[in-house]
């Protein structure tokens, strides 16, 4: 835990990096004349004053790192807490993954991960029969129950980023599913339509107005990065086969390769080359034919001269497309002629210096690796030869390049909290803090180039600037992977820790073989600790010594509604809420359990920090997900409401304007009660009642779904006077025919 002293000598260190060096300058002392006696002298005292500049280089790196965390604390903490560390005492409590275990008695065992406080564990001394495995005990350690059905592969996953040693691409390709195919996790909850970088705007049209969010390639592209594309070295591309071919040639370690095989490579290259022109040919007189057939003829004398003249630029233009794709094509096959005809003496220059210019000429603009639109990113030689082997660790190392690259972030920290809006439970949910980074850009200086960050530069992203925070909330077990490959901390809010925490000593054994499974990696609890037993969320059970409870697996249908695949109605005959005052007696648990019970409901529940910290003049987010599912005349006298109270009159215009007939109807009922008008409000109730037997689906604004999904009004109300008219005639002899 840090401690206000803790936060004054980051502080008071800080302070002090723009503090000047004192450095040697040596150039003063050349400059008199008493130098020469005591150069012997001097020359010690010269050593060691660079020494100490050295060391004062390192100074200012740990100074400024002791900043940067500082910084990233305080922001860690306000957007948590909401605190800004001037208590006596930290908000936060720093922990660190202990190992995995048992919770609970044998007939009712729960798979946990347990968490400790960092340097608060001691090691037992190892018995002479396992020298290779060592022990540690913990007084106390938060325990975070896993899903019953995704436990293994949690574990499993953790297990790789526990270790921290690189893996094949074939192996990474196998655990990314693992992490990527979660509902409503890590991968789903990142800002792609927000943070993806964007330096060409490319997601905006031509007004440079933004397009939908639906629009944007920024998840796809981190999708299709997480299964294999563009994978260091891997690269088909002509640019990275040129590529390929030249580092082979540049390379010491090939001095000794025929040159006949690198001169076999770029041939290909380039026959792939020709190969691809001859089809951009065939594609642009395709493009040509097509339009000469659309406008009246498959030759241009076919055309009539209104018609020629109507599309000049466009038969025009794809005139000049075919020319152009012919003169590259013929450059090429003169390129291939050349090679084949080059003498065995200059092979090598020949191919090195055309290898050089394909890889130039197909240089990747892409803003990050993977964007799609762009030509493929062309692999460095340390990319090419030594990262595509075994690049990443686990999933969770890959996920942190992504979001380097192609937010432009970086992870400044971990979070756990509790995710439950019931009092009687906690369930705990991860988050991953990102910090927006600035545009690194380069320019010439009197002929040197210069490296800066530019801090007001949003790349593209609407406001999206450097120090921009965000917790991105996603499950607990990611939270600690995404803080082992990052190298960050997690944290959780010292009053949730000291709730939460249980005061049982544990004892973990660590495997120190490496011959042993990656599943061994994370220690293992010793025992199972039978004094706690913890129940699933939503069970009707209350965990015993513990409020803790174990998170719901999000492919098992809710107790609180029906199972999932049980016969269902098209629309949801279940309409909660059917008034105002109704809505304004639901408390953030009534809330919470009503949308739990509704079968139209897949989301997640939000998280209470994000109900404290919402605007009073704003929906809270527990609203939001609960009035789309509500009676429409409801959801709308509520969207009014707000609309008053934040005095925005063009949206209260919008929604007066679109009342249905059955909200007007009932609102003619509430003020014909005012006035004393009791069947004057009983004919409008009759009326909205009536009006809500029309719809098929009373959730849903009116025009939002076929209107011949809906009864007709004049056809209802003609059935409804005639089975009155038989009712009358035959009493109960017609009862269920229509």
């Amino acid at each position: 835990m840090l401690t206000k002293s803790s936060y004054l000598l980051i502080v008071l260190v800080a302070s002090t990096a723009s503090t000047p060096c004192t450095a040697f300058h040596s150039s003063s002392l050349l400059c008199s004349p008493s130098i020469i006696n005591i150069h012997k002298k001097r020359f010690t005292s010269a050593c060691s004053s660079q020494k100490n500049e050295r060391n004062d280089f390192r100074n200012d790196q740990d100074i400024a790192k002791l900043r940067s965390k500082a910084t990233n604390l305080a922001i860690i903490e306000q957007l948590l807490t909401g605190s800004t560390g001037q208590e006596d005492s930290s908000a936060l409590v720093q922990l660190q993954l202990v190992g995995t275990g048992d919770i609970g008695p044998a007939s009712s065992l729960t798979k946990c991960l347990f968490l400790a406080k960092k340097r608060e564990s001691y090691q037992f001394d190892s018995s002479p029969s396992y020298e290779s495995e060592r022990q540690y005990e913990y007084s106390q350690s938060l325990p975070i129950p896993l899903p019953y059905s995704r436990a293994n592969s949690i574990i499993k996953l953790l297990s790789f980023a526990y270790r921290g040693e690189p893996i094949s691409k074939s192996l990474c390709l196998t655990l990314n599913p693992l992490l990527v195919n979660r509902d409503g996790a890590l991968f789903d909850s990142l800002p792609y339509s927000q943070w993806t970088i964007d330096p060409l705007m490319k997601n905006r049209d031509a007004s440079q107005n933004p397009i939908d969010e639906k629009f944007h390639l920024g998840k796809r592209d981190a999708y299709n990065r997480f299964f294999g594309r563009d994978w260091y070295g891997r690269s088909l591309s002509i640019g990275n086969l040129a590529a390929r071919a030249k580092y082979m040639l540049e390379g010491e370690e090939t001095a000794n390769r025929k040159e006949e095989e690198v001169v076999s490579l770029a041939q290909r290259v380039l026959e792939l080359e020709v190969k691809e022109a001859r089809m951009a040919v065939a594609e642009a007189e395709e493009q040509s034919a097509i339009l000469r057939v659309e406008l009246g003829g498959c030759d241009l004398d076919e055309i009539s001269d209104d018609e020629l003249l109507a599309n000049y630029d466009a038969l025009e233009s794809g005139l000049q497309a075919v020319q152009d794709a012919k003169q590259a094509l013929e450059e090429t096959e003169d390129a291939l002629s050349s090679m084949m005809k080059a003498g065995s003496g200059s092979n090598d220059s020949f191919a090195s210096g055309f290898l050089s210019a394909i890889t130039e000429g197909y240089k990747s603009n892409a803003p990050y690796r993977g964007a799609q639109g762009y030509t493929p990113t062309i692999d460095s030689k340390e990319e090419m030869l030594q990262k595509s082997i075994l690049p990443y660790s686990s999933p969770f190392e890959m996920m942190k390049e992504i979001i380097d690259e192609q937010l432009n972030a970086e992870v400044i920290g971990c979070i756990i909290e509790d995710s439950s809006l019931f009092s009687g439970s906690t369930i705990f949910g991860g988050g991953i803090i990102i910090k927006r980074k600035g545009r690194e850009k380069k320019l010439r200086l009197n002929g040197e180039e210069v490296s800066f960050t530019d801090s007001d530069d949003d790349f593209g992203n609407n406001g999206i600037k450097q120090g921009e925070a965000m917790i991105v909330e996603c499950d607990v077990d990611e939270a600690i992977g995404m803080a082992l490959a990052c190298d960050v901390d997690v944290v959780m809010a010292s009053s949730e820790w000291d709730r939460s925490k249980i005061s049982v000593s544990t004892v973990f054994q660590e495997s120190g073989d490496d011959d042993n499974s990656v599943m061994d990696a994370v220690p293992n609890l010793t025992s199972s600790v039978e004094s706690i037993k913890i129940e699933m969320q939503g069970n009707g059970k209350m965990s015993e010594n513990t409020k803790i409870q174990a998170p719901r697996d999000a492919n098992e249908f809710s107790i609180f509604g029906s199972p999932s695949n049980s016969q269902q109605p098209v629309f949801d005959t279940n309409i909660p809420v059917q008034s105002l005052g109704e809505f304004d007696t639901l408390t953030v648990q009534d809330k919470a359990q009503l949308l739990l019970s509704l079968d139209s409901f897949k989301g997640r529940l939000p998280r209470p920090r994000t109900l404290k910290s919402g605007s009073s003049e704003k929906l809270d987010p527990l609203d939001e997900l609960l009035l789309p599912l509500i009676d429409e005349s409801v959801r709308r006298q509520v969207l009014i409401r707000s609309a008053e109270e934040r005095g925005d009159t063009d949206e209260l215009n919008v929604l007066e304007l679109e009342k249905s007939r059955k909200q007007m109807a009932k609102e003619n009922a509430v003020l014909a009660r005012e006035e004393g008008k009791d069947e004057l409000a009983a004919m409008w109730d009759k009326e909205a009642y009536f009006y809500s037997t029309l719809r098929a689906d009373a959730t849903q604004d009116e025009g939002s779904y076929s209107r011949f999904l809906d009864r007709d009004d004049w056809y209802e109300r003609t059935r409804q006077r005639i089975s009155k008219k038989n009712k009358n005639k035959f009493g109960t002899l017609l009862d269920g025919l229509e």
